[in-house]
Order: structure tokens, then sequence, then C-alpha cells
């Protein structure tokens, strides 16, 4: 069996996914011309174009989009297959994608118990809140929050998540009349940049139009990129972070952060935690226990927070 223009067929996959050459030549690492020679070589050895193009972009052929779910479906078994010649002696692995602050405030503590149902556990973490391709990459799960992707992948819902401010209990006696007041003027705030794409996500002006309070934008304040290292500030008494509650919770229950306006005042957000496999793909015993594990796991934690709708 010969198969030709494979790299050709992995561009023109990953261009149908994420709607642009240059989203694909991101995700391929290559620049977005190589990506557009790639299918203009695909095109002439088909005799036929596979995109309309103009000056805002691209838009593939109807008969273009109906091949998608098999493209998928073959770049998927074709992953699995070298998954399965590289890691055929180690059926004990598990790997997992998962955003970082996630990994660090939610995930990692709670592990633990799944470690010691499996004590020969090969378990490999990659927390970034880079998308990963995880069929290329060769992980088997990935935690994401975002929106539902049931084309590429088979994914299991855990919980939403809700935003509002939460700070450490000297921080909080220090300021306590300008919260009183309902004003966050004058009181240190920490800000995170590039959060999350969700476009439901506040910041601190959204909060404030949301819930009436005071907000002029001139307070002192920190910015961070990254969820845990707000977090970190705010437990260090630096000041005042709007964050997730899913992140923020272990330390809420450990006393080391209070909120100081209740749950009352937790903004909804718009995408939702999930647990994602390539569509397809085989998992071992091991990978169908963690499986269960995570679904098991945040049921608990969901019923606990109330999180089965707006948190």
């Amino acid at each position: 069996m010969t198969v030709s223009h494979l790299n050709a067929l992995k561009a023109l996959e990953s261009t149908l996914r994420n709607g642009s050459f240059a989203a694909a030549a991101s995700e391929l690492c290559v620049s977005p011309a190589a990506v557009g020679q790639q299918i203009r070589g695909l095109e002439a050895y088909l005799g036929r174009q596979l995109f309309f193009r103009n000056g805002r972009g691209i838009k593939p052929h109807d008969d273009t989009l109906a091949i998608q779910p098999s493209l998928n479906a073959s770049f998927t078994a074709i992953s699995d297959l070298l998954n399965q010649l590289r890691d055929q002696p180690s059926r004990n692995r598990v790997s997992v994608s998962l955003p970082g602050s996630f990994a660090e405030h939610w995930f990692t503590p709670r592990v633990a118990d799944f470690y010691r149902r499996h004590s020969d556990l090969d378990m490999r973490l990659n927390a970034t809140n880079r998308m990963v391709d995880l069929s290329a990459e060769g992980f088997d799960f990935a935690i994401r929050y975002a929106r539902p992707d049931e084309v590429r992948f088979q994914e299991w819902e855990l919980f939403g998540d809700g935003v509002l401010p939460v700070c450490s209990p000297e921080f909080l006696k220090r300021h306590e009349n300008w919260l009183i007041r309902r004003s966050l003027n004058k009181v240190p705030l920490i800000h995170l940049e590039n959060r999350t794409p969700d476009p439901d996500w506040p910041d601190w002006r959204a909060w404030a139009v949301r819930f009436g309070f005071e907000f002029d934008g001139a307070a002192p304040g920190l910015r961070f990129t990254q969820m845990g290292s707000g977090i970190q500030a705010a437990l260090a008494g630096q000041g005042l972070v709007l964050c997730g509650l899913v992140e923020a919770h272990d330390a809420i229950q450990q006393g080391t952060l209070v909120i100081p306006f209740g749950r009352d005042l937790c903004f909804p957000t718009g995408f939702r935690y999930r647990l994602v496999t390539p569509q397809g793909r085989r998992l071992s015993q091991v990978q169908m226990d963690f499986r269960d594990w995570v679904l098991d796991t945040a049921g608990a934690f969901k019923e606990k927070l109330g999180l089965d709708s707006d948190a």
C-alpha cells in the first residue's frame, strides 16, 4: 500500500479543524506559507481546489468539509498505532495534559488517592496552558477548560467554575473598611492578564460593574499572566485577587484565603472543565480506571460546591 502526501493531508486536517492556515501553522510549528504550499500541492495532485480563497481568508468547499471526520479518525488511528508499538510493554502508563494552575491547585492534591490504587502507575503530567495536540504528542488524556469539541474528542464534562475575589485573612483586616463600603478604589488589586480564552471570564472592571462596586482603576496592584502566581501573591497578603473558585477552593477550606464578599458575589463563567481523549482511542485498563477516578472525584467536588450549574 502506498499513501502519498501524508504531510499535506495533515496540514489539511489541521486547517479544517483550526479554521485557518495561520492557526494550523501554529499547531504544526511551521510557517503559514508552508501550510499554504502543502495545500496547494495537494490540490495540484487532486486536480481541484479544496478551499474558496478571498481577501478575508479561506473557506472549505462542502465536499472538503465532508471528509473532515474521516481525516480526524485516520490520524487518531495512526497515532494510536504508534503509541501501541512504543508503549506495548508498559500498559500502566497514563499521560495527561492539563492547565498549570489547575494542576497545582486542584489535581495534584487529589491524585495521591489514585496512586494508592495503582502502586505501579507510570503517570506523566504536562502542566501547560498550551492546547497540545493529544494524538501527535502522545497524550492519553487532557483536562481542558474550553468549549466542547466532539469532532476530535470523546469528552466527559467535569464541572463549571465561577470567579470571585479572595485574599488572605491579614489583608482583609487591613482593608476591611474600604471593602465594607463596596469600593475597590484604594484596595491593592492583583490583576491576571490573558487568564483564559473564556469570553465570560471577567476582569476587575466587569466584576465591579456586575456587583455594584466603585472602581476607578487607579488603585496600585500587581499584574501576572499565571493564576498560580496571583494566588501566591494573595496568600502572601499582597492584594485582592479575582480568581476561579475551583483553584482557590482548597486554600479557602484551609483558611489561608478568605472570600471577603461571600459566595453570592461569584461571577459565573461560560466554559466548563472537561476530560477529553482522542476519538477512537483504545484505553488500557489503568487508563479506564483513571477516567473513572477523575469522573468520581469531580462529581463529588461538584456536588460539594454546588457547581452543577452556575458557581
